[in-house]
Parts: C-alpha cells; sequence; structure tokens
C-alpha cells in the first residue's frame, strides 16, 4: 500500500508539473480584488494564483525577487493564511502546503511542525523579524498576518543573533526559519467583521480595521481584536482566547517606521494527543484510535497570557545609504496541568501511563538589532552591502511538581481515555526559584554581488553566547558563521545555485525529567549544504533543490541506577540527504495549483562509545517521502473550489524498530462571494481529512492523533460591514 500511494502522489505531481512547461500564460483570473475584498494588503505581488509572493525577505539583505533566492524559499501570502485557515492551529494549514514541513500535532495544546527532519514549533517563529516572541504551547495568531515567509537550512547569519525557549534547539533550528508580517494599513480602508463557528461548538468573533491619516496618508493604523470561546473538534475538549493586536506605521520619502503590540488571553482545556513511543518494545504502533478520541484526564488545562511589541525603522541617509533599527519585548506566563514532559507514555497494547505535573512558568525576551545597507556599484557590479549588530535575551523561571515524592500518576488506554491514580500535588510558589538567563550578541557583515547573469552572496558572523542556569552555572561560546551562495541566470527564467550555511544551537541544559538535570551542554554546530534550481515555465514557478543537513544529537539514554531511570545526552549527529520539489502558480486559466514532493533519507552518526547499536539507524520521525497538492479551480469571479491531498510516508517512532503507517488525507472547500443590501460577504468551507482518516503523526520519539473530519461539526464565519466573509469548517 505504501508503494502504490508514493507512486500515485508523484505521478499527480509529475503531471502538474508537466502541464506547467507547456501551457501558455493565461488570463489571470483571481478573486483578489472583487467586490472590495483586499487578500492581500501589503504585498499585491505575487505569483500566479496568488498563493505565493513574487518577492522574499532575504535577513538584512531585504527582499529579493523569489527566482533570484540561492535557497529554498517562499512567502504565503494572506489568501493562503485565510483559505487554509485551521482553527485548532490557525497556521498549520498553512504550512502544510510546503512539501519539507510536516505538522507534528493537531491539537490546540502544542504547535509542533518538523522542517527537513528536525522538530520546531511556535518558538521558532519570528513575528517582523523579532524572535522568540511565541512559545510552543501558544499558537501564531493566523489572523494578525498578511504573509508567511519559509526559509529553509541554518539562517542565524541573515537574521540575527537568537536563541529561544524552546528545548534543546531553539530558534537557531538548523533546518529553517519561519517569519510572519503583521499586517498594516493599506491604501483604502479596511473594515471587516468575521464571526466562524468550528469543530463542536466553538464560536469566534474577529474584528479588524485599517485606517490611513494625515498629510499625505503617511500614518496608518491597524487593529485586529479576537474572541473565541467554545469546543473543538476533540472530544471534551475547548479553548478561550481573547486577544487585541495593534500596528502603527509612518511612511515618508525618508523614512519608515511601524510599531506592533498586542495582549492575549488565551486557555485550552483536554485535547492531550501527544505520546512518547519509547515504551512500544515491538512491531508496530497500535491501531489509531478515532480521531476525536480525548486522551485528557479531568481537569487538564494549559493557560497562556502575555504581551509583546516589535519595532521596525528604516532611515534614508542618501541615495546609496540608509539605516535600520529591528526590535522587541515579549512577556509571557504559563501556566498548565498535564502529563510530566507534557505528553504520556504509550506502551504495548495501547497502554498509556504518565505522572501528573503542575507546572509553572514566566518568561521575559528582548531583542534589538542596528545596522547601515549601502547600494552601490563598482563599474559593471551591483553591490548591495549590509552590516548588523544584535543583542538577544531570554530569562525564564519554572516551577514544577512532576518529580514531587508521591505525585499522582495517569494510567489508562487508547481506547477508554485516561485517569489520574492518586491526589494531584500542586507546584511551589513561582517566586520562591530564580531565572535562568540567555544572552548572544553579535556583529555581522552581509554582501550581495551582480555581476552579468551572475549573483555573488557571502556572510559571516561573530557570535558570543552565554547561558546561565537558575543555579548560578554558566556556559559560553564564541563563533564565527559563514553563509555564502552563488546564482546564476542563464535566462531571465531559470536560475541556478549552490549554497553554504552554519550555525550553532543554544547550550542546552537538562531538565529536571531527567537524572543529570542541570548540566550545560556547549552549542555544537550545523550546517547545510544545498543545490538547486528555479524555473519559470508559462505561470508556474518550479523550484527543485538537493540537501544535506548535518544537525547535532541529542538522545535519551537508560539509567538503571538512578531516581528517575534516565539521562540526557549530546551524542553523535542525525544527518538528513534529501530531494525538494516544489511548484505554484497557475495550470490553466482558471486553475490555480501549489505543493511539491521531497524525499528524505535520516540517519545516526558520529555516535560515541556504548551507542554504537544506533549508528546508521534511521532517525525517528523522518519519513522517506512526504508529498503535498492543493489546487484552486476558479468558476468564476464569485465562486471557487479548493481541493488538497496530503501524504506522508511511514517511519521509525523509536530505536525499537516500531514504525508509524503512511498515510494519505484530503481536504476540501468552496468559496462564494455576494452581497447582503450593500455589503460585500464571502461564505467559505473548509473540511480537513474529509474521509475521516484515523492515523499517527509521528515526531522525533514521540506520536501525536490525528484529528477526524467530523461531519457533523459546522465550521463557520460571517464578516460583515464594509467587508465581510464567512467560513465553514471542520
Amino acid at each position: 500500500m505504501d508503494g502504490k500511494k508514493k507512486i500515485w502522489a508523484t505521478a499527480v505531481l509529475y503531471a502538474v508539473a508537466s502541464v506547467g512547461f507547456v501551457v501558455p500564460a493565461g488570463a489571470e483570473e483571481t478573486m483578489t480584488h472583487d467586490l472590495d475584498e483586499v487578500i492581500v494588503e501589503a504585498d499585491r505581488n505575487t505569483l500566479p494564483g496568488g498563493f505565493v509572493a513574487n518577492n522574499d525577505r532575504v535577513g538584512i539583505l531585504g527582499n529579493i525577487k523569489a527566482i533570484d533566492v540561492p535557497f529554498t524559499q517562499k512567502k504565503y501570502t494572506e489568501k493562503t493564511i485565510m483559505t487554509f485557515y485551521d482553527p485548532n492551529q490557525p497556521l498549520n494549514g498553512t504550512l502544510a502546503n510546503t512539501p519539507s514541513i510536516r505538522i507534528g500535532s493537531t491539537s490546540p495544546m502544542y504547535t509542533d511542525f518538523s522542517m527537513r527532519g528536525v522538530n520546531m514549533n511556535a518558538s521558532h517563529y519570528y513575528i517582523n523579524g523579532i524572535p522568540n516572541m511565541f512559545n510552543q504551547t501558544r499558537s501564531i495568531p493566523a489572523y494578525i498576518l498578511s504573509s508567511v515567509d519559509i526559509v529553509s537550512g541554518p539562517n542565524t547569519v541573515l537574521n540575527g543573533a537568537t536563541f529561544s525557549n524552546n528545548g534543546t534547539n531553539g530558534t537557531d533550528a538548523p533546518a529553517g526559519l519561519l517569519n510572519g508580517t503583521t499586517k498594516r494599513a493599506a491604501a483604502d480602508p479596511v473594515t471587516r467583521y468575521t464571526q466562524r463557528f468550528s469543530g463542536r461548538s466553538t464560536w469566534t468573533e474577529d474584528l479588524d480595521l485599517g485606517r490611513r491619516f494625515g498629510k499625505n496618508n503617511e500614518w496608518g493604523i491597524r487593529v485586529n481584536a479576537h474572541n473565541e470561546d467554545g469546543g473543538l473538534s476533540i472530544k471534551d475538549a475547548d479553548v478561550r482566547d481573547k486577544s487585541i493586536y495593534i500596528n502603527l506605521d509612518h511612511q515618508d520619502a525618508k523614512s519608515m517606521t511601524n510599531i506592533f503590540g498586542g495582549y492575549y488571553d488565551w486557555k485550552v482545556n483536554g485535547g492531550q494527543r501527544w505520546l512518547s513511543a519509547n515504551g512500544v518494545t515491538k512491531g508496530n504502533l497500535a491501531e489509531a484510535p478515532n480521531g476525536k478520541t480525548d486522551l485528557s484526564f479531568d481537569g487538564q488545562t494549559k493557560y497562556n497570557h502575555g504581551m509583546l511589541f516589535t519595532l521596525n525603522h528604516i532611515q534614508k541617509f542618501s541615495d546609496k545609504w540608509s539605516g535600520f533599527i529591528n526590535g522587541g519585548y515579549g512577556h509571557y506566563s504559563e501556566h498548565k496541568n498535564d502529563p510530566n514532559s507534557g505528553s504520556l507514555t504509550l506502551g504495548d497494547n495501547g497502554k498509556l501511563s504518565g505522572k501528573f505535573r503542575d507546572y509553572v512558568s514566566d518568561s521575559k525576551s528582548s531583542y534589538w538589532q542596528v545596522g547601515v545597507s549601502n547600494k552601490a556599484a563598482i563599474g559593471n557590479v551591483k553591490n548591495d552591502l549590509s552590516f548588523a549588530v544584535d543583542y538577544f535575551m531570554y530569562k525564564s523561571k519554572a516551577v514544577n511538581s512532576g518529580s514531587a515524592a508521591g505525585q499522582a500518576t495517569i494510567g489508562g488506554d487508547l481506547w477508554n481515555g485516561v485517569h489520574i491514580i492518586g491526589t494531584p500535588i500542586a507546584a511551589a510558589d513561582i517566586d520562591s526559584v530564580g531565572y535562568s538567563k540567555e544572552y548572544a550578541y553579535a556583529a555581522t557583515l552581509a554582501d550581495r554581488f551582480e555581476f552579468g547573469k551572475a549573483s555573488l552572496y557571502a556572510a559571516l558572523q561573530y557570535r558570543d553566547t552565554e547561558t546561565e542556569s537558575a543555579s548560578g552555572a554558566k556556559v559560553s561560546k564564541d563563533s564565527l558563521n559563514p553563509t555564502f551562495a552563488i546564482a546564476y541566470k542563464p535566462v531571465e527564467n531559470l536560475s541556478v545555485y549552490a549554497s553554504y550555511a552554519q550555525s550553532y544551537t543554544k547550550p542546552v541544559e537538562v531538565s529536571k525529567s531527567y537524572d543529570n538535570a542541570g548540566e550545560i551542554f556547549k552549542p555544537i554546530k550545523n550546517k547545510q549544504t544545498e543545490v538547486g534550481i528555479k524555473y519559470r515555465g508559462g505561470e508556474i514557478l518550479h523550484s527543485l533543490a538537493f540537501f544535506e543537513l548535518n544537525q547535532g544529537s541529542y538522545i535519551k539514554e537508560d539509567n538503571p541506577g538512578g531516581k528517575i531511570g534516565e539521562i540526557y545526552t549530546q551524542n553523535g549527529e542525525n544527518k538528513f540527504k534529501g530531494v525538494e520539489y516544489s511548484l505554484t502558480g497557475k495550470v490553466a486559466p482558471k486553475w490555480n495549483v501549489m505543493g511539491g514532493l521531497m524525499y528524505l533519507d535520516g540517519k545516526r552518526e558520529k555516535l560515541a562509545k556504548g551507542s554504537e547499536h544506533l549508528e546508521g539507524r534511521y532517525a525517528t520521525g523522518t519519513p522517506k517521502c512526504n508529498a503535498v497538492l492543493a489546487t484552486e479551480y476558479e468558476a468564476d469571479q464569485n465562486n471557487s473550489a479548493i481541493f488538497r491531498m496530503n501524504y506522508v510516508g511511514k517511519s521509525h517512532v523509536n530505536d525499537n524498530g516500531v514504525m508509524a503507517p503512511d498515510y494519505m488525507t484530503f481536504d476540501l472547500g468552496y468559496k462564494h462571494k455576494t452581497k447582503i443590501n450593500s455589503t460585500p460577504v464571502t461564505l467559505t468551507a473548509m473540511c480537513y481529512n474529509v474521509l475521516g482518516k484515523d492515523y499517527w503523526i509521528s515526531r522525533g520519539t514521540s506520536v501525536a492523533l490525528s484529528r477526524r473530519a467530523a461531519h457533523n461539526d459546522a465550521v463557520s464565519a460571517v464578516r460583515y460591514l464594509a467587508d465581510s466573509h464567512t467560513a465553514f469548517r471542520s
């Protein structure tokens, strides 16, 4: 079955790709401007089909045409974000259109995904170029974004000195980077009120207001307010979210300033889907239960509230010189009652076990970047030079009852749910513990040369980092991180390139879930090499890349004599070799397409003595084949339909040879535009996993349950006032 699905997915993609090489450019019939609806406010310069922008942001080098960027990179537009809006995970529906990305959870309790085999989550997101404004639990609010940049490979050098609060790799993940750009006031006023009904009973309201004012409309303000309350498609799970975000900008002939800030108060009850697979000793995983199944105990909850602020300023000094300032501050608190380490342990025969945890944390993050750029020409050579200095600070403190003696345990199975055994213990007062701290300082020099049909990218960053535990233990490291690439365009619609990028992970402190808690590992090197080709045939942009990614490895090892029984160690590396193909555009006048295919070979190498038995084994959670194809049929100016197929191959979930089976899912949607009196209204419907497939999602040594489509779960949204929309989703 695995082979048949793989062949079918590949054949469909190849068929679509071949059309792109032979179909001439046709009349573009997008729905962008109908009925005064503006899908993309900040950037209308999109590729055919409207799903992907024509320009990409390349860190401190600024915006570059997509076909000229010497990396695997794309910028999804607001049209894509809203088309694939998923109430459980608002942005994961957008990320799923990237063949190198696999969604790691369908639960609102987590924001996990992987890119080119490396685990990531919402703490890896940048907002307006500022890192670490969100965390693993809190979903990125899709309704505030005009676009999302997805960059493959280590990108520290071009995107500043960053760390994060996320486990082993932090924001400095070697697999890539994601940046969301917030909505800004457009030339025309925007007034939108949106209502959605989703899951079992979730009611959502969004208010979106945008205005420009002042002399020559140099000032702009955009306000997005959000209220969400009700039951999710997962049984016995519900969510509450009250948030407000404001974007203020100023533009004149010599400067551009953008200020963004917001506050959120978010809580989800139930929705447990994340399971550690280390307890499965042989064979395959147990059959996946119904995707509606809730594996939460009574009282399981996660609560987040916080605020954030970002600043972006560009000042033009002359025709050649300009300066820039980017910065931000975030502060959030979290309280959760859930299984220790966030997951239950899945054993043989579907048995589930775990320990209760009461967890309280407080985190603060600050980032500032100052730099200058110069655009000049030396003879026939164009030169774009940028220099920047960066400062990053993150501090956090947390208390956890999970290691307390006599703590309550959790038991059950996949089919009957779980329950608490014993009396839960509350965490200590958070003021009783101190902050752990992370610092990073960097200086970066980057240049882009254009000479004839060739372009050369070169960047070098010096970075000094330090991590300090709450007990005062410190680890510091300075490093030189290069990035370089060369691109050649023999003709205007064809580009070939080669690139190399390098970065270091953050110093990692071992958590209290292991016997060696408090040990701090030094940063380790990650690197990626990539060669590729980009071709625009007709109205389709094709991208093909071959890559090798080396990531330092952390593994869990048995410690029979220890209190907990496991230690966490830095051992060897994961090597990912792969090929990634993607396409976006129009295959015919009324047909838009987006998708791609990735083949990935992930292996463990260079393991230390005592772990030789793992040498050459497949890295866990890395299927060899992923494929996605999304198509949109625009019947006329007021009606369109969406279809998406997503295939994920089988993968290892632990070191015992246990596999998660492959799966294929299908999504269907419809959009209709009309008017109620004089008010534009858009009605949309979107059903994910429309065939109700139950499946396992592999994520490293963990697995998660799918979310099964519930045909009796209506999801709807209505926008009124000057611009209105309605959406139905499940």
